[in-house]
């Protein structure tokens, strides 16, 4: 009879640790506008008629489902083998959605945290964060207004340390529409910019070498004033000053690609970092290397438009149902050490 135990052993350990990572291993950095992430249930407080059983698109738990299990399908793609450390979300209802959304589709083997606060936004859609609690561990968070002068999403803000007690600022983001025009709304997003940029300058100003991560839908690409002027994040150089924030979107958006499509594509999902972690030497700490930020995009994510284009296939608009994923396409860094 042959002895199969030592074999049987070897595969249980591997089976356990498979989805481990180690201190020194990268791990991705995410931001994905959700594109109307709503439940099935009326919230008096809230514009949510659009997305409720009677509305014009019958928003029914068959199709909340759908919707959950397809906004988890894109953020596994980004990583199957090593799931997304920390993934920034826009456009999420309330705290019960995200619940579902982490542990009812393929990223409950993640074991992910989420976080998300309730801001002032009419629609009731909501910036959120979740994140690996074998790759980060959570220290704090606090919401804080990114207007005064009018009603509208919060900044979300996380502190979180890696595995080698490196402590990470993030920032999550989602900025004034440009809904009634982009000039008509510009001086909103300006204020959501100066609003952030008092609370990033307040942690480098505490240490120059802080890392900052700022993930959003900023509704403004990355040469548009509210970013490269009020914010003052700057396209990455070869010699970054630690305490300033560069676009890492800066050069997809140079080559004509974009987050989302209307007319033409626009990059307003980014992701900005201080000057901290870029162009570390290996075994100098944590820092993402060039290409600095991806727009992940695949075929099944897009559908063809009456002009051949191929842009991102959505969920709904007001009055129609196309069972999509998002207006948005998700982006991505990756930490390295």
């Amino acid at each position: 009879m042959i002895c199969r135990f030592p074999l049987l052993i070897l595969l249980l350990t591997f089976a356990l640790t498979a989805g481990a990572q180690k201190k020194s291993d990268p791990f991705k950095i995410v931001f994905y506008n959700t594109e109307n992430l709503f439940d099935t249930i009326d919230d008096p407080a809230k514009s949510d008629n659009d997305f409720l059983p009677s509305s014009k698109v019958g928003w029914n738990s068959e199709r909340y489902y759908h919707k959950i299990h397809n906004i988890g399908k894109v953020l596994v793609a980004i990583d199957s083998v090593n799931l997304p450390a920390v993934i920034g979300m826009a456009e999420v209802e309330n705290s019960n959605v995200l619940h579902d959304l982490i542990t009812q589709t393929r990223l409950r083997s993640g074991n992910y945290q989420a976080i998300l606060e309730e801001g002032s936004d009419p629609r009731g859609i909501d910036v959120a964060l979740i994140f690996r609690k074998d790759v980060m561990n959570y220290v704090s968070h606090k919401a804080f207004l990114s207007a005064t002068t009018f009603k509208t999403r919060c900044i979300l803000y996380v502190r979180l340390t890696d595995r080698r007690s490196n402590t990470f600022h993030f920032f999550v983001n989602h900025w004034k529409s440009r809904e009634g025009g982009g000039v008509e709304t510009a001086t909103k997003r300006d204020e959501n910019a100066l609003l952030l940029k008092h609370l990033t300058d307040s942690i480098s100003g505490q240490d120059p070498k802080a890392y900052i991560v700022i993930l959003g839908d900023f509704n403004d690409e990355p040469k548009d004033k509210s970013i490269a002027e009020t914010l003052n994040a700057r396209e990455p150089v070869a010699n970054p000053e630690a305490g300033n924030l560069y676009n890492l979107l800066y050069e997809p958006y140079l080559k004509g690609e974009g987050t989302l499509f209307y007319k033409d594509w626009d990059v307003f999902d980014q992701i900005i970092v201080t000057g901290s972690l870029l162009n570390k030497k290996r075994g100098k700490g944590p820092h993402i290397e060039a290409p600095y930020a991806t727009i992940f995009k695949q075929d099944w994510m897009l559908y063809t438009n009456k002009n051949g284009e191929k842009i991102p296939n959505r969920t709904a608009s007001s009055k129609d149902y196309f069972g999509g994923y998002s207006d948005h396409l998700p982006v991505y860094s990756v930490i390295r050490y």
